[in-house]
């Protein structure tokens, strides 16, 4: 199975059809994620996660084990009925398997449920283990985290989690880098989803008015820009009592029965090559991640930044 970015992306250009103009994010008009064993395919220890099927029936009992290595970790929990986040279109239920992922080694991630009389695998494959967000708050400053732990999947992609996002409603520019990994990007090797599974955004060339990618070299990595537009909005529509307040009972939904968008925790699936022109390999990352934040107006103000940046090479 391909990485879950991919697929999301993929999915996302079917059902649009025709190209659009993508934005750093836009409310809960998102398309679904695409059906798979598990959802999302990237986590982090104390994240949930959703298993997918057939076999499930609700009220069974599963015991879910998490292998990487020598490195196991046992989890038991019971199936629920829950609607499918990946069919908004219809209120479909279906049994789910919701686990919070235990401490666990980062990198890809073999998984064997199984009940009395079944069981299924997710292969390692197709689901991560990753380091824990950088959590962000709703002001400019710098973030400095020595020795970051990440994942890397089977396919060489890299992920990097940021959290505090549903704090943060006003327009932010963030701009990061990675000291000693000298990780290099190209065109489509960035894509955000969201802790649900959803695609949230890309580097393409259609989103170059709010996502960039400035070469770097040496031991660092190149430097990704992003700007995030106003979540005023978005935030306000979400309080208790706003018009998309979300469902207590289920938060993948909103009161009134459209499907919710989480933007609280952001995972960046990012892949590229080193200098030596090599994919990396699986397993454990670790290098000084430097985020830097910062409110700003508008995009136009972060465009022209871009612009005046390139001039100046």
């Amino acid at each position: 199975m391909r990485t879950l970015a991919l697929t999301s992306l993929l999915s996302c250009v079917l059902l649009l059809g025709q190209p659009v103009r993508l934005q750093a994010g836009c409310g809960c008009d998102k398309p679904p994620p695409a059906p798979a064993a598990v959802l999302p395919n990237a986590a982090f220890p104390g994240m949930p996660v959703t298993f997918f099927d057939d076999h499930l029936k609700v009220g069974q009992t599963w015991t879910v084990v998490f292998r990487n290595g020598s490195d196991v970790a046992t989890v038991t929990t019971s199936v629920i009925l829950k609607r499918a986040l990946t069919d908004p279109s219809t209120p479909t239920y279906q049994p789910q398997l919701v686990i919070t992922v235990p401490p666990f080694p980062v990198g890809p991630t073999r998984i064997e449920a199984s009940a009395k009389k079944a069981s299924f695998l997710v292969p390692a494959e197709s689901c991560t283990v990753i380091g824990k967000p950088v959590v962000v708050a709703e002001q400019s400053g710098n973030y400095a985290v020595k020795n970051y732990v990440t994942g890397v999947g089977s396919d060489g992609t890299l992920y990097i989690s940021l959290g505090g996002l549903n704090n943060v409603c006003a327009p932010m520019k963030f701009k990061a880098m990675l000291t000693n990994y000298p990780l290099r990007f190209a065109d489509g090797a960035v894509a955000i989803l969201n802790s649900q599974g959803f695609f949230i955004d890309a580097f393409t060339q259609q989103s170059a008015d709010h996502f960039s990618i400035q070469p770097r070299g040496g031991s660092t990595s190149d430097r990704l820009d992003y700007f995030r537009h106003s979540f005023e909005q978005y935030c306000a529509d979400h309080q208790p009592g706003g018009v998309k307040e979300v469902d207590p009972q289920d938060p993948n939904w909103h009161v009134d029965g459209t499907a919710h968008t989480d933007y609280s925790t952001l995972i960046l699936a990012i892949s590229g090559r080193l200098d030596d022109g090599t994919t990396l390999q699986a397993g454990a990352a670790s290098f000084n991640l430097t985020l830097e934040a910062s409110i700003s107006d508008n995009n136009e103000t972060w465009a022209q930044e871009k612009e005046e940046e390139s001039l100046s090479k």
